[in-house]
């Protein structure tokens, strides 16, 4: 027998167990509790709490509910439901959350995660509109106007931009503690950014949020910062700059964010916003009823540059924006409308290194994305972004309508990318009051005054940003001021109505002018491959720039000519008519000698604004990064110059592909199309690769659909199955 031991001071001697026995017991029991782990909660909830709560059929759910609020949320564990309740029994009540709520530190690695779920159109999380969020109304002077007390300012460095602003983690501001007195965290106490979010998601790790409405969550819906495991599903999104904004640290790394079944309206002021739903049809203000969404201010009245960088620069977002986050990634079967971006990944933390030392090991971010099966309807800039650096990223069967550039890979490393699948058309032009499409909504117009300085001319209420690093407003035309006093102005051409009109489909670009040597980025460490999808066209295919290592193989393209379903000579018509090299390739390295190129026949070049081999920093080719087009099939044919020059497109085919209506968006194949049979397929390598084979049988096709009429779904290979 072991020693004795009256430690509990009961006056009776007890045996102490050996250690070993101990140790067994105690492994045993364990085991028992990771067997039985605690059950998992459901935790009913209202606006004030106290009760009763009632389904969405108007049945009451709970007698008694808590507060949605901060508190209620502490000590969550894993597989836990917070379920949101309406307040009234009334079947179409709408029950409004407008308590900002802070979801700290939940989850487990690899655990169950947390759900936040709602009851969707009868539960809305509704936030604080950009006004409150930025504090003051527009100055009617022409001076900057700091907007309320600076002392909650945020104050945190190298945040360029809405999204930096938005995300800056709390460990960075509490890096910089020692350095600024006036110090804010965007989720804390102070800060005029601490409450620009419904929900904000701090340091957990599996947390889902889903069927719930949110309605003028400015800046954003949902924030996670230094979170992983975070998923947005089944849900509308009413306004907001984003529907989740996430972002990682070097400590707490954010990866796996999936974004699945969402609608995003952004700007709803085309829409009967009370007849609003995940679903649609969507109801405009003009009485057009369809699947794809209704004409607002960005897109009608609004100029390009005053949405990117003036007075309406908080529609400069997207459903899902990260920064700093590993991957993977998955944005999938969403419906983006009325929106400046879709989607836009960037790595900040790799901004300042050399594009010669970027790899995975430096920049370890989005890697692994996947964007399929999405719908983008009148987006003003980019369906889909990637800054700085990607890897393994997969575009795969989504439909583009009245978009600007769809996929833009501007001054991005990495690669490869794989683009395929997708259909792409319009019906309208952004900015422009064209003749015979009434619209309830103003059309572009500008009332410029001089502006010596800056050597041109701008709009007092349009040309003017909101610095919500420094919480004021800029001067009229002032882009941005930095920390030296340096000001850098606004582009005047770059405010005008006519600015930004005709798009492309393929966004790359030059490097800047003056840039520093080793600066600029392209896809080096893989190609873009951009594969059997079909086009409807009144812009060019790429241009304001060069392809770099693109692989453009079994496209269908049709082009907006006469005689081509849904012409119209205003809407098909080349923007600009008169090409200029000197103004479209302003600021660029070899801008001067960017060139139209038209295909065989028409009037809508094939390539605008464009250079074949891409150029570094100090202008000289790039013939590494040359790119491959062949095996396409274009209505307008192929450019003449560069095909006797490059060789490119020794099997492409000129005609119309056989789209069966491709103005509503249906390209599936008519019986004959030239589009049902191609030379060559798109096949992996053993080292995983693509390239553009013979292909067995004669099965091959261009365009995203086969003969049967089947959407294609890429190579075959486990690599391209999309994730579960």
């Amino acid at each position: 027998m072991g020693a004795i031991d009256d430690a509990a001071g009961t006056g009776k001697a007890r045996p102490v167990l050996p250690a070993g026995r101990l140790r067994r017991i105690l492994a045993a029991g364990l085991l028992l509790l990771v067997a039985h782990p605690a059950a998992a909660r459901t935790i009913y909830v209202t606006p004030e709490g106290g009760g009763p709560g009632y389904g969405a059929d108007g049945r009451m759910v709970a007698p008694r509910t808590e507060a949605f609020a901060t508190e209620t949320l502490q000590g969550l564990r894993p597989g836990d439901v917070v379920q949101l309740l309406a307040d009234s029994p009334a079947p179409d009540a709408v029950t409004r959350y407008a308590r900002r709520v802070t979801l700290s530190g939940a989850g487990e690695r690899d655990a169950p995660p947390v759900v936040v779920r709602g009851l969707g159109l009868r539960t809305r999380m509704v936030g604080r509109t950009i006004e409150e969020i930025r504090g003051c109304p527009m100055p009617e002077d022409d001076v900057e106007q700091p907007c309320g007390d600076l002392a909650t300012a945020l104050a945190v460095p190298r945040a360029p931009d809405l999204l930096g602003a938005l995300t800056v983690a709390a460990s960075a501001v509490e890096r910089d503690r020692g350095r600024r007195s006036r110090l804010a965290m965007p989720i804390g106490r102070a800060g005029r950014l601490a409450e620009a979010a419904c929900l904000d998601i701090d340091r957990a790790d599996g947390v889902a949020i889903e069927d719930l409405t949110f309605q003028g969550c400015w800046l954003a819906a949902v924030r996670a910062i230094d979170s992983r495991r975070v998923t947005l599903r089944r849900s509308l999104v009413i306004g907001s700059s984003y529907g989740l904004a996430a972002r990682g640290s070097p400590d707490r790394p954010a990866d796996t964010l999936v974004v699945e079944d969402v609608t995003w309206v952004q700007d709803a002021s085309g829409y009967e916003e009370a007849a609003l739903t995940r679903e649609g049809p969507f109801r405009c203000r003009d009485g057009r009823v369809g699947a794809f969404g209704c004409a607002g201010l960005i897109w009608r009245s609004i100029p390009w540059g005053v949405t990117h960088h003036g007075a309406y620069d908080h529609f400069n977002g997207a459903l899902l924006g990260g920064a700093d986050v590993r991957g993977p990634i998955v944005f999938r079967r969403n419906t983006v409308l009325s929106a400046y971006n879709g989607l836009r990944l960037k790595a900040a933390a790799c901004e300042d290194l050399k594009a010669s030392a970027l790899s995975p090991a430096t920049c370890p971010f989005n890697r692994d994305v996947w964007i399929y099966d999405n719908l983008f309807a009148f987006v003003r800039d980019n369906p889909v972004e990637l800054e700085t650096w990607a890897m393994e990223v997969r575009i795969a069967r989504n439909r583009i309508v009245n978009s600007h550039a769809w996929f833009s890979f501007d001054d991005m490393g990495g690669g490869p990318v794989y683009v395929y699948g997708n259909r792409g058309w319009f019906d309208d032009v952004p900015a422009i009051d064209r003749p015979g499409r009434p619209s309830p909504l103003p059309p572009c117009a500008r009332q410029p005054i001089e502006k010596p300085e800056a050597g041109g001319a701008f709009d007092p209420k349009l040309d003017r940003r909101f610095d919500f690093t420094r919480a004021r407003w800029l001067a009229v035309g002032v882009e941005s001021v930095a920390p030296s006093g340096e000001v850098t102005w606004m582009d005047p051409r770059d405010q005008t109505c006519d600015a930004s009109l005709q798009g492309r489909v393929v966004k790359l670009a030059l490097p800047p002018r003056g840039a520093e040597p080793d600066s600029d980025r392209y896809a080096e460490h893989g190609p873009i491959y951009v594969f059997n999808n079909s086009w409807y066209l009144r812009s060019p295919v790429t241009g304001i720039g060069a392809a770099a290592n693109l692989r453009h193989w079994n496209n269908a393209l049709l082009f907006c000519e006469p005689d081509a379903p849904g012409y119209d000579a205003d809407l098909c018509r080349t923007r600009p008519e008169t090409f200029d090299a000197s103004t479209c390739g302003r600021g660029v390295v070899r801008g001067d000698d960017l060139a139209r190129y038209p295909g065989e026949t028409g009037s809508i070049p094939f390539f605008d604004c464009f250079r074949w081999l891409p150029v570094d920093e100090q202008g000289h080719d790039r013939p590494e990064l040359a790119s491959a087009f062949d095996h396409d099939v274009s209505s307008n044919g192929f450019p003449v110059a560069l095909t006797r020059q490059r060789g490119i497109e020794s099997h492409g085919r000129t005609g119309s592909p056989g789209f069966t209506a491709p103005e509503r968006g249906d390209f599936r194949l008519l019986p004959g199309a030239l589009a049902a049979t191609a030379a060559c397929a798109v096949t992996e390598t053993p080292d995983h690769g693509l390239v553009c084979s013979q292909a067995p049988g004669g099965r091959a096709f261009a365009g995203a659909y086969d003969r049967e009429g089947q959407l294609y779904d890429g190579p075959a290979s486990a690599r391209f199955r999309p994730p579960e």
